[in-house]
């Protein structure tokens, strides 16, 4: 009987998946899999790129074909949390070397903000806002790269206009905290997305691998009042890199606990 892509793509997905297919191996031709599941080449060909658009296989070309795509072994384990040296503020321990990409600078522009980034600002979407974006990368392992969007509240940049061009030793924080005469609160969120070609492109991603988003945001307090000054996007490869943080004891839970009075399950 016939198959339909979705169900080629699943089998073979489980092959790979259970280790019968390792990384490196070839997969079935298309006209292997056309004859051998009933279908036409069209939908071999479908169901190929489905598991490429996961990030499953590549079509390496010629006689070589669409393999089994070698993956990461393992995670970079991304440390969270502002640390500092002779540069200024950092976030973790193993990107304090990191530099910005060969070829490439800060880029700072004014454009209209994003509607999930205006959320974090508490202003209009689409309201002009200044934004300073760079790409940053191990410069001994090339895959190694994340991209900055730093984004900054009107009201940041009207107090401290510095900011908005080149702001000197210590960067955008140091200005900050200088003109405030306060510390940053900084507080992260973090999710994932698909990129977009620009990202895929600057992130060097194979198809299919989602990213990972860090949303750092920045805040002082003005007239009593809390004020996100910055909002950090952050976008790094979800299959290169993790995060990892300690779970922290608060209220009841902190030891020594009491004893459980009611089933989770039956409650």
């Amino acid at each position: 009987m016939a198959r339909t892509a979705e169900e080629i793509a699943a089998v073979l997905r489980d092959r790979i998946q259970s280790g019968e297919l390792q990384p490196g191996d070839r997969l079935p031709t298309m006209d292997a899999l056309a004859d051998e599941y009933e279908v036409n080449r069209q939908t071999a060909r479908t169901a190929l790129n489905l598991l490429k658009n996961e990030g499953l296989v590549e079509y390496k070309g010629g006689r070589a074909g669409t393999v089994v795509r070698e993956r990461p072994a393992a995670r970079m384990v991304r440390s969270r949390g502002m640390e500092r040296d002779n540069l200024g503020y950092y976030s973790g321990a193993n990107v304090q070397h990191w530099r910005l990409i060969e070829g490439t600078q800060t880029e700072v522009t004014t454009e209209p903000i994003p509607a999930d980034i205006a959320g974090y600002l508490g202003i209009e979407p689409g309201t002009p806002v200044v934004a300073r974006k760079r790409a940053n990368g191990d410069p001994e392992v090339p895959a190694h790269r994340q991209l900055t969007d730093s984004w900054l509240h009107p009201e940041a940049v009207a107090a401290v206009p510095v900011i908005a061009g080149s702001s000197g030793l210590g960067g955008i924080y140091d200005r900050i905290e200088e003109h405030f005469e306060q510390p940053i609160l900084w507080e992260e969120e973090i999710t994932a997305i698909n990129p977009s070609p620009d990202e895929a492109a600057a992130l060097l991603l194979p198809p299919g691998v989602p990213l990972l988003r860090v949303i750092r945001t920045s805040t002082v307090k003005v007239d009593g009042r809390p004020l996100v000054v910055e909002v950090n996007d952050i976008r790094m490869s979800a299959e290169l890199f993790s995060v990892r943080y300690p779970m922290t004891r608060k209220g009841a839970a902190r030891w020594p606990v009491q004893p459980a009075s009611a089933d989770f399950y039956t409650s």
